[in-house]
């Protein structure tokens, strides 16, 4: 069978469950002989070598680069950008369906998967004449992840709600790796017929088990959001580490601004803590893959306690390496771990805290747990089995696309919800605004760099020279609007970022990369510095809290969208 993935994601070029998902998946089929492809956005500055035996990756441009190599008019896409964050998600997706429809159009595909965040489907979906079905994967859909962090809803996250709505509600089929997120879907967003429950595959290193080592620290291995239970942590170490005086816990994983107020959570964690404990509890950040590996293998136990998941691949890495997981009630870990975890009530600290005491005190239980972890993640998510089941779905899904009638996707899209349309409409009429330079766009993410650009120069007669501090999404988006700031002669010359991606080619869309300890030593050196400005609206409380010592120094550093 030929099988085509789009997904934003993959692991090298974006971090994310997703990616990872989608990676292990296109593995398992090739494993089992069938021919996956993965349509997603690459820079060939730095394209990943990553890629599984037997899986085909098709990256193509995304707006940055197409402006950057003239195939894209900077002003088309300074009017993208007027639609937010969400429209730029449904330009990549159309990026990722004319790839597709091009390697189609050579070679038949037999069926196209996409997941639910992002909406990366919907333009095949509507599309009437579509020669084949579309499967849409739920993994945790970002109207899930808005309402367990408690984020305030504007029009753009409204928008990527809608637009993640609408791909479920038309999806030809559904499918989901545990019973836990589809009932957390469709208490958010209208779904058609049953999902299937099919579990992910996942390729388990090859090494014997060998128990949890007696002195390892405790570690938490993922971004640090709320919804992944990080606050529940905090309060439930202050009493663990207070009681075990050798205990030690590891944050592994990337800081979010997602606790209360939009702040950082990893701050908030170091707000929680005791004064005495404080200092057995670690942040290592984002690790490369053998990094973690190495540290599930030197843990005692891992706490993952999302207060929302669906197959988290997380815990699949901790059972692989044999390592006990403690997990919350009511999510799809429990159905993963099965009777090879520990279960404690839901955003609870007190229920936390006392699973973690036992599971550290009871070594024989932990040595037992750690033991039927290592075994039950290879029979449940052996590739070839995995494979097998997908197929077999695939296949049902292809038939029942044959059956289709007349009018199939004129009668979904009238059944859409009305909350959908209303969140549409406005950005469709600031977009012909924007067209028509009726209202230009005075909000997009290169009006404010301009805005900090003309601060910078005020009674100047200079321009403006800036280091933008990220080289992931956001910087994209961002220097797909470089003539705004460039007609004025302000220039960005040079980009600060620290993912492995840069080591060998430490350059993006021809500017250099340089790392942040590397530009703090030129600071600390007196050595002169443009002003550097954090191009990023997730991290931008903990960019903020990573720039102190420039700051410091006399660096001046400026917040797109924070205070």
């Amino acid at each position: 069978m030929r099988v085509a993935f789009l997904s934003y994601q993959w692991p090298g070029l974006r971090m994310g469950g997703i990616g990872s998902y989608v990676r292990q998946s296109a593995a398992a089929l090739a494993l089992a002989g069938h021919e996956p492809h993965v349509f997603t956005v690459g820079d060939e500055d730095a394209l990943p070598d990553n890629v599984p035996v037997g899986v085909v990756l098709h990256h193509t441009p995304d707006p940055a680069r197409r402006v950057f190599t003239s195939t894209l008019p900077a002003e088309l896409a300074a009017v993208l950008n007027s639609g937010g964050e969400a429209v730029y998600r449904l330009a990549i997706a159309w990026l990722l369906t004319v790839a597709f429809q091009r390697e189609h159009s050579q070679r038949a595909f037999d069926i196209v998967e996409a997941a639910d965040v992002d909406a990366s489907g919907l333009p095949l979906l509507l599309d009437a004449g579509r020669p084949l079905p579309v499967v849409v994967h739920l993994h945790t859909c970002t109207a899930i992840a808005n309402r367990i962090n408690n984020r305030v809803l504007g029009s753009q996250e409204q928008l990527i709600e809608a637009m993640e709505a609408a791909q479920i509600h038309l999806a030809d089929a559904l499918c989901a790796p545990t019973r836990a997120v589809v009932r957390s879907t469709e208490a958010l967003v209208a779904i058609n017929g049953e999902p299937a429950t099919i579990a992910h595959p996942y390729v388990c290193p090859g090494a014997a088990f060998t128990p949890p080592p007696v002195d390892g620290p405790a570690v938490f291995v993922g971004r640090l959001e709320w919804r992944k239970g990080c606050g529940v942590i905090a309060e439930a170490l202050n009493g663990f580490l207070t009681r075990n005086a050798r205990a030690r816990f590891r944050f592994i994983g990337p800081d979010t601004s997602t606790a209360p107020g939009e702040s950082s959570v990893r701050l908030h964690i170091l707000g929680t803590l005791a004064a005495q404990v404080c200092g057995r509890v670690e942040f290592t950040g984002e690790l490369p893959p053998p990094q973690v590996e190495t540290a599930l293998n030197g843990c005692s136990f891992c706490v993952l306690p999302s207060l929302s998941e669906n197959f988290s691949l997380a815990v699949c890495e901790a059972m692989a390496a044999g390592r006990t997981t403690i997990i919350a009630a009511g999510t799809g870990s429990v159905e993963l771990v099965g009777d090879a975890g520990v279960v404690v009530e839901g955003g609870s600290a007190g229920s936390l805290l006392e699973a973690m005491d036992s599971t550290y005190r009871n070594r024989g239980r932990l040595n037992e747990l750690s033991r039927l972890a290592f075994d039950r993640v290879r029979s449940l998510c052996d590739p070839i089995s995995v494979s097998r089941q997908r197929v077999d779905f695939y296949r049902r899904v292809i038939a029942e696309f044959g059956r289709r009638t007349p009018g199939y996707t004129s009668d979904r899209l009238a059944s859409l919800p009305a909350p959908v349309a209303a969140a549409v409409l406005p950005c469709i009429s600031r977009i012909t605004a924007a067209l028509l330079r009726i209202d230009g766009p005075t909000d997009s993410p290169g009006c404010r760099l301009d805005d900090i650009c003309q601060k910078l120069t005020a009674g100047q007669s200079e321009s403006a020279r800036v280091l933008l501090y990220g080289a992931g999404k956001h910087t994209a988006r961002l220097l797909s609007e470089r003539h705004r700031w460039e007609r004025h002669g302000h220039r960005v010359v040079g980009l600060i970022d620290d993912h492995p991606r840069f080591l060998q080619t430490p350059q993006y869309l021809g500017l250099p990369v340089r790392s942040l300890a590397d530009v703090q030593t030129d600071a600390l050196a007196g050595n002169r510095l443009p002003a550097v400005v954090l191009s990023t609206d997730t991290y931008e409380e903990q960019f903020w809290e990573q720039t102190r010592s420039l700051r410091e120094h006399g660096v001046r550093v400026f917040r797109l969208y924070g205070r």
